[in-house]
């Protein structure tokens, strides 16, 4: 064949065999689906942390913050106990509550505690810096920070139920129906929920995982996409993007809205912006890039801010103004009761006036949580619980 004809013939072949490549991968897929057995363990869609948990950072799946079983003190605490760690971490570390234990990462370890009296229950070391994640009987364990990242399943109890490495750093993850979503930097990975193994591999970005149970929300990039959950795979219904180029936080989801955190490159852009679930905008207000949110119990909308005046801004679901007040540092805000509590020292406001409760100088908070009665506090090197 002449070298001209040739090379038509391979450029027409090209597309012909990437499709076929694709269908051999789909193929190799579901010969996959048919050798593995189905996963007995199923986390319902709309699963929420029970009464006496938080679950991971930003409390649940919708990122509220916000726990509803939870009574914290509404008078000045005291400190019921304090573990010190050998370590400091440098972002404060994170931690989980749930089933009576308190799952603390610090400097290549995991440790649980004894939720009452902070008695170390069990160690088990890890390889980098860990993100924590409770779903449903489960603890997750994360790498964040490297490469090439593994996600662990525990048992309450510390036992290992698999273990499987990520080729890509793994930016969040989330369980339902029997399978684990896994976000990398630009793609996904499925994981079976029984062993772990990879099951799928997608090119598309979850970054920034969220949901009430109606659907599952991404956010990065100043784009918010919502997915539904379809099996083993992921399906896009639609997508928003921001007026603005912007780096996206963790949306928050509540009351038929999704919240969206974001840091602009335009002085002018809305560092919050405000969808509905059909991916209609429905307003934005001003932020402090793409800190957390807190969803309050009355539908409003408590926001970190460095503008007018700075400190946390409690908004209406218009985005009008409710209160704020003049509360430092960088410690994510968390309600519950009625009560806001955050800032350096750590301070307690009324949800619905912004008015002081108490302040208590713990040495720097970096996370908070509030299950049944108790505020656990932790900071660059210790646990902490308060309790009236």
């Amino acid at each position: 064949m002449p070298s001209s004809r040739r090379r038509q013939f391979l450029q027409a072949a090209g597309p012909v065999t990437m499709l076929s490549l694709a269908g051999c991968t789909m193929v190799q897929e579901r010969l996959g689906d048919l050798r593995r057995s189905a996963p007995e363990r199923r986390v319902a869609p709309d699963w929420q942390p029970a009464p006496g948990t938080w679950a991971q950072q930003g409390y649940g799946p919708a990122n509220t913050n916000y726990n509803p079983h939870a009574t914290p003190p509404r008078t000045e605490p005291t400190v019921d106990w304090r573990r010190e760690f050998d370590y400091s971490s440098r972002d404060g570390g994170s931690f989980v509550v749930a089933e009576g234990r308190v799952f603390v990462e610090q400097e290549y370890e995991l440790l649980a505690l004894d939720a009452s009296d902070g008695q170390v229950l069990w160690t088990r070391s890890t390889d980098a810096p860990a993100q924590l994640a409770y779903v449903d009987g489960r603890l997750y364990q994360f790498n964040w920070d490297t490469p090439e990242a593994d996600i662990v399943a525990w048992s309450p109890d510390g036992e290992e139920q698999w273990r499987t490495t990520i080729p890509d750093q793994i930016r969040d993850i989330h369980e339902q129906s029997g399978y684990v979503f896994v976000a990398g930097r630009s793609q996904y990975w499925t994981l079976h929920a029984d062993t772990g193994a990879i099951v799928r591999e997608r090119g598309d970005w979850v970054r920034n995982m969220a949901t009430a149970g109606e659907g599952l929300y991404a956010a990065f990039a100043g784009i918010l996409v919502r997915y539904e959950v379809d099996g083993r795979t992921l399906s896009e219904r639609w997508r928003a993007k921001s007026d603005y180029p912007a780096v996206s936080g963790h949306p928050v989801v509540g009351e038929g809205r999704i919240y969206v955190p974001q840091h602009n490159f335009l002085d002018d852009g809305e560092p919050v912006v405000v969808y509905d679930t059909a991916g209609k905008k429905r307003g934005g207000f001003d932020g402090d890039g793409t800190s957390y949110l807190t969803l309050l119990g009355d539908g409003s909308v408590l926001v970190p801010t460095e503008r007018d005046g700075g400190g946390l801004v409690a908004r209406r679901p218009d985005g009008s103004r409710r209160w704020r007040a003049d509360v430092t540092g960088r410690a994510e805000a968390i309600a519950a009761d009625g009560m806001v509590f955050g800032g350096f020292p750590l301070t307690a406001l009324d949800g619905e006036s912004g008015e002081r409760l108490w302040e208590l100088d713990v040495g720097g908070p970096r996370r908070l949580a509030a299950v049944d009665s108790t505020l656990y506090v932790r900071t660059h090197d210790s646990m902490l619980a308060l309790r009236a």
